[in-house]
């Protein structure tokens, strides 16, 4: 570890002693050791390439993902940094899971606020015990409560973001999706509004392995088609989300009637929701990436966890064709917006766009 990152590090713990809680103070020490392990035994992709035993596969991701590095960077003016230029060896099945947790009448995630993130709907864990340990306490509360498994996250730039080996499994577009995803975080992030975030940085994602793929492999080629329909589902599955969004909250505002019936009928529309998705929504779609929705065990948490990244992407696409359909200029309007505006940043482009985009 370098002196640099080491004083950074120091300086974010210090920052953390003063500004966290104490429930986001124990998180933080019980994950330190996991994180602090992620940042030993990186070595520069270039030097990994030059290994003879290296496989076909892994040797093809790993200059893919250079190759989108350098695009991200030159194409869509995302940051120019070390992050996915280092490879960390990991042999376990995911680099961490995830958790958010809603209480039972609410599909509003409960949050927690760091020092350099602000707030965040969700927990990252390191070890899967750790996660399952701390659903069932928040479960025992009332809570429900949605683990997933994470293969890349962004240090929003206090340490250079790496390649995992779990990543590698990825096919092309779905790769670039995930390393362009990271790079917007270090790119633009308003501390505290992590939705914004998160949608934000789907959006860039979308439309920046979609160009990518156009010019690596062709306007017409497989990856281009997966890419685009990949999108397309996204959107596709938004508005189901929104739809299914809505009657929760209409269900848990009714006055009339007892916890105790709002709790039995939100399973019932839960079951009725998922036979919905089955018969009207999925049929719609043109890749199987939401055929996983069919196998979730229905939750608050499990629809807050998909609203925080998909719930406003068609207003990324208007203030992105209000830019010229260009990306980097669409990047650098909003990291003026993020910069130079108080409040939450989909606010101000709401209003903006309501203006005209003037």
């Amino acid at each position: 570890m370098t002196r640099r990152l080491s004083q950074a590090l120091l300086a974010l713990t210090a920052a953390a002693m003063i500004s966290c809680g104490a429930e986001e103070w124990s998180y933080l020490m019980s994950q330190a050791p996991g994180q602090f392990a992620l940042l030993f035994k990186r070595v520069p992709i270039r030097k990994v390439l030059q290994r003879k035993d290296l496989s076909l596969e892994a040797r093809a991701k790993l200059e893919l993902v250079l190759d989108v590095k350098q695009f991200s960077e030159t194409a869509l003016g995302l940051v120019h940094n070390k992050s996915y230029s280092i490879y960390r060896p990991l042999d376990r099945e995911a680099l961490l899971y995830n958790l958010t947790a809603c209480p039972g009448l609410y599909v509003e995630p409960l949050r927690w606020r760091f020092p350099l993130a602000g707030e965040l709907p969700y927990l990252g864990f390191f070890k899967k015990a750790d996660a399952e340990r701390e659903k069932a306490r928040l479960m025992a509360k009332g809570n429900d409560v949605y683990v997933r498994k994470v293969n890349a996250y962004s240090m929003l730039g206090i340490a250079a973001d790496a390649v995992y080996t779990p990543m590698l499994r990825y096919r092309d577009y779905d790769l670039a999706e995930i390393v362009i995803h990271e790079l917007a975080h270090s790119t633009v992030w308003a501390k505290g509004y992590p939705e914004f975030n998160e949608n934000l940085a789907v959006f860039i994602a979308n439309q920046g392995a979609l160009d990518y793929c156009v010019e690596r492999f062709g306007k017409n080629s497989a990856e281009t088609k997966y890419g685009a329909d990949s999108v397309y589902d996204d959107l596709v599955f938004q508005k189901y989300l929104s739809s299914l969004i809505s009657r929760l909250k209409d269900l848990y505002s009714r006055s009339d009637l007892s916890d105790e019936e709002k709790l039995r009928l939100k399973q019932e529309l839960f079951a009725q929701s998922k036979k919905d998705f089955a018969q009207h929504w999925l049929p719609q779609m043109k890749t199987g990436n939401y055929r996983l929705w069919l196998k979730l065990d229905l939750n608050n948490a499990v629809v807050a966890s998909f609203a925080v990244y998909l719930h406003e992407l068609s207003l990324y696409q208007k203030v992105y064709e209000k830019n010229g359909s260009d990306m980097k200029q669409t990047i650098a309007f909003i990291k003026g917006v993020v910069r130079n505006e108080k409040g939450d940043p989909e606010d101000f482009l709401k209003a903006w766009l309501e203006k005209g985009g003037r």
